[in-house]
């Protein structure tokens, strides 16, 4: 499951504060209902992400734009 970006920071706060991934479950479950609880290797996870790069957002894959001339089109069909 993917979780917002805003519920990746609740996670995160919330387990740096308890320590403890059964109540980070738990309070995660009272801010964001319906949603699936995170996994302690994802809570863990998000957790060391935090603490290697100050953030939690995703980040963007480097890589070249793809195109396609004619004759790699024609090689392909």
């Amino acid at each position: 499951m993917t979780y917002s970006v805003v519920e990746r920071v609740a996670i995160v706060e919330v387990y740096i504060n308890t320590g403890s991934v059964k109540e980070t479950n738990k309070i995660f479950e009272s801010k964001f209902p319906g949603k699936s609880l995170p996994a302690k290797r994802a809570i863990q996870a998000l957790v060391k992400k935090w603490h290697a790069m100050g953030s939690v957002a995703n980040v963007p894959k480097r890589r070249p734009p793809s195109f396609h001339t004619p004759e790699v089109t024609d090689n392909i069909c």
